[in-house]
């Protein structure tokens, strides 16, 4: 149920804090821009081309090359010392100090000197993520996201139009899109993620992490061409290439992490990364008692190695290893409302054993031949192996409670008493190969880019899965004398029997190609984007087409405003689990699943009080054909391998982003949407998706005192409507129940022990590391009961009851950083 008492103290909270805005910025004088040009040449003052030039010394990165001529121009913060640097292969690095009045032109000349010495090319690109509609996201960020799942996942959450309402689980839903609809490259390699995964407990860490991390791009929506070939979302994420040598170190409760990168001579570079991860302390609050026994690990490298200075080869590998074993022994869970109470317990024999291994290798060959042009050759494997095995018995009992109900169980009304036994055996090989070329050319007004990928999966998959419950689904009809007896009028009978053995292998091919280009007019600024992709599956001889088109105008005002339109067509081909239906059986003709993006944005940068801020607004409306129903239980996708449905997604994303705090960033997002299908033969009409939320709001916030600058506070808090359910075994059409809102906000407290300044550490062993913090974290701290699911539980009189299976309660945990 919503809590409309709630909703409106958020609404009234968000609209006084708008106004706030508002009024403030509308009183403030505005900090307008100046701007330089000029050319840069060489010693004997012929224009050099494709020149970087920047200013270092800001957050965002501001810059620009120049053209065929040498010449360059843009805009920059007026009122403001700049450090501009210019970079150019073979020549000596420059920089240069400038402070600027607002509206002044400057015209600035530079010559370059050649260099004998091949020097470290400082990287100055413009930041066209705007214009794109792409977020960028600072790598710092991640290191501040407080909860039992951080990184950068946990920080992507935290975005306007992105939902999730399970803390131990990095997967996430964008407007109205379930996991599967997301997708994650690494250096441009795509990434998979385990297929079999059920629950939040059992999820292992995710491929990204974030201490090799140098560069975020996350769109929720009406992304280019370049990208691939999902419904809902991309995030892009570039690994860094070190400078010099550095690294991390840290250790929790939920377990510890180490980093290292640096050169070896002139031309190699590595990045070596190891992560432990154990939940065994989160799990341990849950209303499920018995022996947690998680382990999850994963290694990672990343080397480049320069071989002149216009060819460079890299590898990116990984070995993840992740095993769950579980031990339950008891369940006592209270539910109902104050006339309607009730209490189960349940008493347990058996196990869980899981695993989830995989393995991950890529070369990289980049190219440029010239200066416009650059090439890259891909060639990557992926393996998985995962194990799903348990058998776990359970004997129940339900009592119905109530005010006034005795604490004594021996005195509670019975309502229900009966054994279930759950056994699966189900295996899953994966291997995936890829080869891929992508290229771009550089023009002066844009680029263009094209791409083509060859992928071949092999997919070996055996389940046995099923439940066995006492009389048939009915609990007796009388009372046993002995816990769990069975009456041998109703026997008991097998209950949702998967069995499959399934040998798939197919190839996919597919290809983009894009141009975008800037066009600067005397009333503004127009950037267009247009490009299509095409895509051919073996398996079902499908061969799709995607055109899609951005435009976005950035008006020539005191106001510094942007507005931009996106569309496009979205066709997700099915992958393993999409065309496997709920008893195993394979779908050959399964089609693509296909969207329709309309996207209008806007963001207008600010200043309050002397301040930078950022307001984000998102209008979309997606229209969807030939979906595949699915479930969702926890965190596991089950798919009715039919394109037997319709739908549509709208909403309105917003975000506020700034300086709330003097030097340091926060923000927060609010999210409305709806999502809804009809499926064809049902009779239901249109009924609510399970991915369909109503409402979600997240703030991330950032405090500190000015008289203690070593402690810094950091508080996530999340809220979120809740998702449509039902009964097992029910149509789509009757699963519209409403889980409860979830609601959860976690907050972190970092002592900052030492850093590059601490005097007490210069003359000693301490002064080779960098900075070390203690972060003492307390999650949940207004103790929450979030419904993640439910158990079905029958009584006497066949009535069901669902059981709320509640996510993680108040708990602290505490944390040692270190860098080097």
């Amino acid at each position: 149920m919503i809590n409309w008492t709630l909703m409106k103290k958020i609404y009234c909270l968000l609209s006084f804090l708008i106004l706030n805005l508002v009024i403030a910025n509308n009183i403030e004088a505005q900090n307008k821009n100046a701007y330089i040009k000029g050319k840069i040449s060489d010693e004997k003052g012929v224009g050099l081309d494709l020149v970087n030039i920047g200013v270092i010394n800001t957050k965002i990165p501001i810059g620009s090359t120049t053209n065929q001529r040498g010449e360059f121009g843009f805009s920059v913060p007026a009122n403001k010392e700049l450090e501009i640097a210019i970079s150019y292969i073979g020549y000596a690095t420059k920089l240069y100090k400038i402070t600027l009045k607002p509206n002044e032109t400057r015209e600035i000349n530079f010559s370059l000197i050649g260099s004998k010495t091949t020097l470290k090319e400082i990287e100055i690109r413009e930041d066209n993520s705007r214009s794109e509609g792409i977020t960028r996201i600072k790598t710092e960020w991640a290191k501040n996201v407080v909860g039992p799942t951080s990184g950068i996942e946990g920080l992507i959450k935290t975005f306007e139009g992105v939902s999730s309402s399970n803390e131990l689980s990095s997967q996430y839903s964008v407007r109205g899109g379930n996991y599967d609809e997301n997708l994650v490259y690494v250096n441009d390699i795509e990434i998979f993620r385990p297929f079999l995964i059920r629950s939040g407990q059992q999820e292992g860490l995710s491929f990204v992490n974030s201490e090799m991390v140098g560069d975020i791009l996350f769109s929720s929506g009406g992304f280019d061409a370049k990208y691939g070939d999902k419904l809902s979302s991309v995030l892009d994420i570039r690994y860094k290439k070190p400078q010099d040598f550095a690294g991390s170190a840290s250790m929790s409760l939920l377990g510890g992490s180490v980093h290292l990168e640096g050169l070896i001579g002139s031309k190699m570079t590595y990045q070596i990364g190891y992560r432990n991860k154990t939940n065994k302390y989160i799990l341990s609050s849950l209303d499920t008692e018995g022996s947690y026994y998680p382990v999850f690990n994963d290694l990672q490298a990343y080397l480049t190695y320069d071989l002149n200075e216009k060819t460079e080869i890299a590898f990116l590998g990984n070995i993840a290893d992740n095993k769950y074993q579980f031990i339950p022994r008891t369940r006592e869970t209270t539910f109902g409302n104050i006339y309607e109470s009730y209490k189960l317990k349940i008493y347990f024999d058996g196990q869980e054993l899981d695993r989830f291994s995989s393995l991950f290798g890529a070369f990289m060959l980049t190219h440029k031949p010239s200066k416009k042009v650059q090439l890259k050759f891909i060639g990557s494997a992926f393996n998985t192996d995962e194990k799903e095995t348990y058998d776990i018995q359970g004997q129940y009992w339900l009592y119905e409670t109530g005010m006034g109900a005795s604490q004594d169980d021996s005195l509670l009304f019975d309502r229900g008493i009966g054994t279930y036994l759950e056994h699966a055996r189900n295996r899953l090989v994966a291997n995936i190969f890829n080869a891929e070329h992508k290229g771009m050319r550089f023009y002066d007004n844009g680029n263009m880019a094209w791409g083509l990928k060859y992928q071949y999966e092999m997919i070996n998959d055996r389940m046995n899965e099923w439940k066995m419950v006492d009389s048939a689904g009915t609990p007796v009809g009388t009372m046993p004398s002995i816990p769990g007896e069975i009456n041998p009028q109703y026997p008991p009978m097998l209950q949702k029997i998967y069995k499959s053995s399934n040998d798939i292998s197919s190839s996919r091919l597919s290809a983009y190609l894009q141009r975008q280009w800037t066009i600067y007019k005397e009333e503004g600024e127009w950037y267009f984007n247009i490009g299509t992709r095409g895509q051919y599956w073996t398996f079902n001889n499908e061969f799709l087409f995607s055109p899609r088109a951005s435009v976005s105008y950035k008006p020539k005002w005191e106001k510094d405003l942007l507005f931009r339109f996106a569309t496009g067509v979205y066709s997700q081909s099915p992958f393993f689990r999409e065309y496997r239906d709920y008893e195993g059986n394979i779908n050959k003709d399964i089609l693509s699943q296909k969207s329709l993006h309309l996207v209008l944005s806007s963001d207008y940068n600010f200043k309050m009080l002397g301040r930078p801020f950022k307001f984000l607004a998102s209008a979309y409306y997606k229209y969807l054909w030939d979906l595949i129903p699915y479930s969702i239980d926890n965190v596991r996708i089950r798919y009715s391998a039919q394109n037997n449905s319709i739908g549509y997604v709208t909403g309105l994303d917003m975000r506020l982003f700034g300086e709330f705090i003097e030097g340091i960033d926060s923000w927060l997002t609010m999210s409305l949407m709806q999502t809804k299908e009809n499926i064809k033969g049902d009779d239901y009409g249109y009924i609510p998706r399970p991915t369909d939320q109503l409402f979600n709001m997240n703030v991330s916030f950032q405090d500190y005192i000015p008289s203690m600058p070593f402690l810094r506070v950091y508080l996530n808090f999340n809220f979120g409507t809740g998702y449509p359910y039902g009964p097992p075994g029910s149509e789509r059409g009757e699963q519209t129940y409403r889980m409860p809102s979830y609601m959860r906000a976690d907050i972190a407290f970092t002592f900052r022990i030492k850093d590059e300044n601490t005097k007490w550490a210069q003359n000693n062993f301490m002064k080779h590391i960098k900075k070390i913090w203690f972060n003492v974290e307390w999650f949940n701290i207004f103790g929450n009961q979030n419904t993640i699911s439910y158990m079905w539980i029958a009584d006497y009189d066949n009535r069901y009851f669902g059981v709320p299976n509640y996510l993680t309660p108040s708990q602290l945990n505490a944390k040692l950083s270190f860098e080097f």
